[in-house]
Formats: C-alpha cells, sequence, structure tokens
C-alpha cells in the first residue's frame, strides 16, 4: 500500500513538473524523450513484445501522441489540480461507460454511485480553483483536459487488449514509451531544431528526472499488481488526484485546500466503487 501511495505521489510529482516549467512545451518534449532513452535501455533486457500486439501498439502510440500534445497545453495557462483531476477522474468514467453501452457488459449499482462521485469531484475542483465550473468548457486547458480524458480512456482500452496479447508486458509498455515522442519530437526539430536542442542541453537533468519519475511510477504499479489484487492496486493509484490537490495548493497557490481536498477525494473515491 505504501509502495502504491509513493507510486500515486510521483505520477502526480510529474505532472508538476510540467506545470512549474517555465517552457512547457519543450519541457514535455524533453521528459518524455528521455522516457523513451530510459525506455530502450529497457527493451535491452525485457525484449519486444510479441507480434499480435503490434496493431494496439500502433494505435496505443497515435493516441499517445494526441495525449503528449494535449498535456502541454491542459498546464499551459491551466491549474495543476484543475487540469490532472478532470483527466484522471473523467477518464475511468469514460472506460466504464463505453464498457457498459458500447461492449455490453453489467455494471453493478456501486459503480453507477461511483460515477456520481466522480462526476461531483470534477465539478467541485472547479469550486475549489475560485471559477464556476463551466470554466472546464471555456478555456482551451479545461477543454484539453476533457479531451485528454477522452484519449486516456480510448489507450486505456486498447493497451488492456494490447497487454495480454504481448506476452511481455514490461516489454509491450517499453515500446510504447520508446515510440511515443517520435512524431511530435520529429515535428518540434523541423520547426525549430536550434531552440529545442539548446533546450535540451541546459535542462536534460530535470528532463531524466521527470522521465524517472514517470516510469518509476508504473513500475511500482506493475510490481504490486504482482503481489495484490490489481483492482484495489488500480483504486489506491488513484489517490494521485489528492496528491495533486496539495501540490497545486501548497506549492503554486492554487485554490481553495480545503474544497479541493473534498474534490479529490470523492474522484478518490467514485474510482474505487467502480475498480471493485
Amino acid at each position: 500500500m505504501l509502495a502504491v501511495l509513493a507510486a500515486a505521489l510521483m505520477h502526480a510529482s510529474w505532472n508538476a513538473m510540467i506545470r512549474g516549467a517555465p517552457d512547457k512545451r519543450q519541457y514535455t518534449i524533453l521528459m518524455h524523450l528521455c522516457a523513451s532513452l530510459l525506455a530502450a535501455v529497457g527493451l535491452f533486457f525485457t525484449g519486444w513484445p510479441s507480434l499480435a500486439s503490434v496493431p494496439y501498439i500502433a494505435i496505443s502510440v497515435v493516441l499517445h501522441w494526441v495525449y503528449i500534445a494535449l498535456l502541454m497545453r491542459i498546464y499551459d495557462g491551466g491549474q495543476l489540480a484543475v487540469g490532472y483531476v478532470a483527466m484522471r477522474g473523467l477518464a475511468p468514467l469514460l472506460v466504464c461507460l463505453v464498457s457498459v453501452f458500447a461492449l455490453h457488459e453489467p455494471m453493478p449499482f456501486q459503480a453507477w454511485l461511483g460515477l456520481a462521485a466522480i462526476l461531483a469531484g470534477v465539478l467541485t475542483i472547479a469550486l475549489a480553483s475560485g471559477q464556476p465550473a463551466a470554466l472546464l468548457l471555456r478555456h482551451p486547458s479545461g477543454r484539453a483536459a476533457l479531451l485528454n480524458a477522452a484519449v486516456i480512456a480510448a489507450y486505456t482500452l486498447v493497451d488492456g487488449q494490447g497487454v495480454r496479447q504481448s506476452d511481455n508486458p514490461l516489454g509491450y509498455v517499453f515500446t510504447l514509451v520508446l515510440l511515443d515522442p517520435l512524431l511530435i519530437l520529429a515535428f518540434q526539430l523541423r520547426r525549430n531544431p536550434g531552440e529545442i536542442l539548446t533546450y535540451f542541453e541546459k535542462h536534460w537533468i530535470m528532463g531524466f528526472l521527470g522521465a524517472a519519475t514517470s516510469i518509476g511510477a508504473y513500475a511500482i504499479v506493475l510490481w504490486a499488481m504482482s503481489k495484490a489484487p490489481i483492482a484495489a492496486v488500480a483504486a489506491l493509484r488513484e489517490s494521485s488526484v489528492v496528491f495533486a490537490v496539495l501540490i497545486g495548493s501548497l506549492w503554486f497557490k492554487e485554490g481553495r485546500l480545503r474544497v479541493g481536498l473534498v474534490a479529490a477525494i470523492s474522484v478518490a473515491a467514485g474510482v474505487l466503487l467502480i475498480k471493485n
């Protein structure tokens, strides 16, 4: 439990690194590039996933390109707590709804209560920011967060199927991380290679710190799932929304802490109800 809580803190922390970076676009690209380099080293030890998982990897990589592009917009003028809670809270809600209405999987009553708790928490987090809830739809960063929730839901469903076909879960993850930033990096290098390379030379340490935090958080979750029930680990990991609110309020001086914590706990409880 302590390990998964540490992973949740790490996940909120690398998002906070993007939020606090003076140039969020370039730092996001740098962090994902460093993660790609670390993943290449990881593949040396784990090997590649099976060919059966390649179509899922291809689809997931495209979705992750969209995810990275939206992530840069979310924290560019947006608040960590609002963007993070909207992304992480609405994503499992969307996965659940797709499973019920598209895949025709039954959902117990407690899961419907979980959906209501998530919606209540995401709407309340706008109050914690001191801004009306409708801002989520009007502000570019708010709209990007809502869109990214759909992207997260989509690649969650794709990866859930792909990793089962891979015969090598870690190899599957490392392959995704390796390929994730390549298209966006190539596009940025074509536009202004000198500026990006200079930024990389100055900030590569922070880039690798963010990358190691990101990969480390996921590795801890994978390890925990081998030792404890998957549903319990997945639900506990969503406590990251509470850490995001704490970091946003205490470090970035965002909004009202008490209201934000109530909203984050509501989202985490909703996810727990859905996944149990």
